[in-house]
């Protein structure tokens, strides 16, 4: 299955620098919000057409030459504005036991490749993330992936678009994933 994302440019045209400056400190602002749990600003870095999805991998030996399935391989999430809404919801709603009390959460980005895409107003990111995770059974967990994102640049500054997160991970390491990439 190929990543509807990977029409993006390989490499390509770089934004100028002021525009690619501040598209960089929207990514990491963004990871700001999402570790103190600023979720209701989070929500105001989204496009209203967001699309925010997790393709679930399937890892095949180099000669496996079996068909791709049928319908796909699935998704581990595959969201819009409104379901990351309920999303929200449910994590403030203090009946996600394993969100209470709350988890130590940092968000680590790195990698950043910012290119312009056709579109004029939107600009094509590749990034890497790590999130460290320690929840109240004292275990560190770690959460690594890659994503490929499309940023709306508007009136009131940059909004992610769409975002496709690749896990670098076979099985998920945690029991949960209520954190968001």
């Amino acid at each position: 299955m190929t990543h509807p994302a990977n029409n993006l440019p390989k490499a390509g045209v770089m934004l100028d620098m002021q525009r690619h400056l501040q598209l960089q400190q929207s990514l990491f602002f963004e990871a700001r919000l999402l570790d103190e749990e600023r979720f209701q600003d989070w929500l105001q870095l989204l496009a209203p057409d967001i699309h925010y999805q997790m393709p679930q991998s399937v890892r095949k030996f180099r000669n496996d030459r079996s068909p791709e399935p049928p319908f796909g391989e699935g998704f581990i999430f595959n969201e819009d504005i409104n379901r990351l809404q309920v999303r929200i919801k449910r994590l403030q709603s203090g009946y996600v036991w394993t969100e209470d009390p709350r988890n130590h959460v940092r968000r680590l980005v790195s990698n950043v490749e910012i290119y312009q895409t056709a579109k004029p107003d939107e600009a094509g990111v590749f990034s890497a993330i790590s999130i460290q995770r320690n929840r109240i059974d004292g275990q560190q967990r770690i959460l690594n992936a890659g994503r490929r994102d499309i940023w709306r640049e508007t009136a009131d500054g940059w909004r992610l678009a769409k975002r496709d997160i690749t896990l670098d991970h076979s099985t998920i390491p945690d029991t949960n994933l209520n954190v968001f990439f």
